[in-house]
């Protein structure tokens, strides 16, 4: 399905860059031309700067502009997205993923630290300290991130919650969460995700529901402060 076919009923970020996708093909926004900054988008289209946002990198994708981190985002030319992929991106916007985690994993740090055993804090360490030794290894940072919140959920002793944070794990290997992610990687945002896992692990030592849940929801605040803060 091409993106300008999407249904009335589509994601909002869908919607709004099918509108960007329609005045590019119109000859509104010329090829080479810099698109408006993202506040003045999202003021004439009267949606967040995050829904605009998502709709470029939706763009992004599909081959209709080009994003310039601190630079701009230009239109590409007609050229460029005969070679690309139409294709409407199968993916939930990565702000939405950001906010269900929130809710989830907040919940199940809570439980954890009422009822995670010894071996299991044990297991969360380990899983912690193994990120912190690979830093500058992107894959096995990101292999052993996944481990630690995947045990923390397995710890909160619920096997639906569980489940609920796998599923919102896979959904960080769509394309929406590799083009935001990716400009993200940085060795010092690594270190700080191993120092927030320290946190909550010392919740749990305190046995603190309270301090837990909040301490995950400031780790994943700090996610999403990453993604808002990008200079496009």
């Amino acid at each position: 399905m091409s993106l300008l076919d999407l249904p009335t009923g589509s994601r909002r970020y869908l919607q709004i860059a099918r509108q960007l996708a329609g005045e590019i093909q119109n000859g509104r926004y010329a090829s080479g031309e810099r698109l408006p900054p993202e506040r003045e988008l999202a003021q004439t289209l009267d949606v967040s700067r995050t829904t605009v946002r998502e709709a470029l990198l939706a763009l992004e994708i599909m081959r209709f502009i080009e994003i310039k981190v601190g630079a701009g985002v230009y239109v590409l030319d007609a050229s460029a997205r005969a070679r690309g992929d139409l294709a409407e991106p199968d993916s939930a916007a990565p702000s939405e993923v950001l906010a269900a985690r929130r809710l989830v994993e907040a919940e199940t740090a809570a439980l954890a630290a009422s009822s995670a055993t010894p071996a299991q804090l044990e297991a969360m360490h380990e899983a912690n300290e193994r990120m912190a030794a690979n830093i500058d290894n992107i894959a096995r940072f990101d292999a052993a991130d996944a481990l630690f919140h995947q045990r923390v959920a397995e710890a909160a002793g619920n096997d639906v919650l569980s489940g609920f944070v796998s599923q919102l794990w896979r959904m960080r290997e769509s394309k929406m969460w590799a083009f935001w992610y990716d400009q993200t990687r940085h060795p010092g945002n690594r270190r700080q995700s191993v120092e927030d896992h320290r946190v909550i692990l010392r919740a749990f030592e305190r046995r603190s529901p309270d301090a837990a849940r909040t301490a995950m929801q400031s780790h994943l605040d700090v996610l999403a402060n990453r993604f808002y803060e990008l200079k496009l």
